[in-house]
Formats: structure tokens, sequence, C-alpha cells
């Protein structure tokens, strides 16, 4: 397969019923070969002015929390101010915040899917304008290898340590949690230096989060008119009006 077949594969798609029951299927385990403890696969990313980053790149300078997302995708969008605080709370510390640009969740009449990777560049541009994205924002490839190496869900986030190895894995953003954790990691960075033992600990959690509906109608009025009827087909109504016009 070409590559340009492969991104056509990757970015010519619908938000379908089928696409929603398999995200909800999959959505309490939806990448089991990438645990936490892991050595974190290496991607290559492309920064808004067309230069090449490498998460290697980040390997023993950085620990490193990196959300997936793009302009269409409004649960993503909700998350901005959270992933904003975030980096200005860990600016100047070992913490590094990422926001890898990907395909377009509710591709539509005014956000097609992504042609070129310039396109795709401008679209990340957009979504630091519209958005006020903060933290360091980058465009995966134009076939999405970095999205489809940990997972292809729209809005997972995951943590890596300065050693490569993953500290964090979930489906969105939960603010306190990852708060939590990145805390944590910096405080363990201080017992080691202080030559002193650190616990390694595991948990995992199942957490129901409210959704935004005023930022929901924001993000799919702005994809455009097919984004909203897809949603309302793969859920069997609008989430936003509830069926209401």
């Amino acid at each position: 397969m070409t590559l340009s077949e492969r991104a056509a594969i990757y970015n010519n798609r619908e938000f379908t019923p089928e696409i929603r029951k398999v995200q909800d299927e999959v959505g309490l385990d939806f990448h089991p070969r990438l645990r936490v403890g892991a050595l974190a696969p290496d991607f290559t990313a492309y920064q808004l002015d067309g230069t090449m980053l490498k998460l290697s790149d980040i390997r023993g300078k950085k620990h490193v929390a990196f959300a997936f997302g793009c302009l269409t995708a409004p649960i993503f969008i909700n998350d901005i101010p959270e992933l904003n605080r975030l980096h200005r709370k860990f600016a100047g510390t070992d913490i590094s915040i990422l926001i890898i640009y990907v395909r377009e969740a509710h591709a539509a009449e005014n956000y097609p899917p992504h042609t070129s990777l310039e396109e795709k560049l401008d679209r990340a541009r957009e979504l630091q304008r519209l958005e006020g994205v903060e933290p360091h924002l980058v465009a995966d490839s134009l076939e999405g290898d970095a999205h489809q190496l940990y997972g292809i869900r729209p809005n997972m986030v995951w943590g890596v340590n300065k050693d490569g190895l993953i500290f964090y894995k979930a489906t969105s953003l939960i603010a306190r949690d990852l708060e939590l954790v990145l805390e944590t990691v910096l405080e363990a960075d201080a017992l080691k230096a202080r030559g002193l033992r650190v616990r390694q600990m595991y948990s995992e959690s199942w957490l129901q989060l409210g959704i935004n509906p005023l930022v929901h109608e924001r993000v799919l009025n702005r994809a455009g008119p097919s984004a909203r009827k897809e949603v309302a087909k793969a859920f069997g109504h609008d989430p936003v009006t509830q069926g209401r016009s």
C-alpha cells in the first residue's frame, strides 16, 4: 500500500454508528498491548514551522504528557483550558505538555479530511489561534503514524518518563488525575536525587465525566452541517439537543 493510499484510508472517514460502537467497546482498555511500564513507541511529528520532532529527542531530558486532538473534536476542545493550566503549572519543571494534531474527528464541509501535511499544519495553526493553545503543538504525519501507534482514539492522553517508559494512559484528559500523577513524578525525582528509594505503584480506574454541551455545539457547528448529522446518526439522536430542534 502506498503512502497516499494509507493517508486516504486514515483521513477519509465519517463518524458512523460502527465507529462509535468500536470506541465504546474498547474504551476501557483501548490499546492493551501498550501498558503502563512498557517502552513507549517512538514517533516523528512536525512542529508548526515544519521541522521534525521525535519522541526520542525528549528522552533523558523531560517527562512528557501528550494529548491527541484536532479542531473538530468537541471533547478535546473542551479540555484545552485544563491542558493550558497544566502547561502553565509545570512550566520550568522537568514536565513537558505536548499536543499532537491528528485527523479530523468530525470532518465536514468546513474542515474536510486532510490531503497534505501542509494542510494539516495549517489546521494545527488554526487550532492554536482559535482556541488559544499554550502547550507545544505538533502535527502527526498525514498517514497518522503516531496516532495509529498509540490506539487511534481521538482524545487520548499518554505520559512517558525520561527513560522512555509509559507512566500514564487515558482515553481522554482527566485533569485532576493527570495533575496528581505529574506531581508524584516530580516528587519521585526529588527523592531519587537524594538517594532514597521510591515505591512502584500502579492503579486502574473507570470514570464517567460530563460533556459541556456548549463546547460540543460550537465545535460541531464549526466543522459543518454534515458533522452534526453524522453524530446524530451515530448516537441515535443529537447529543447536544437531545432530539429537540
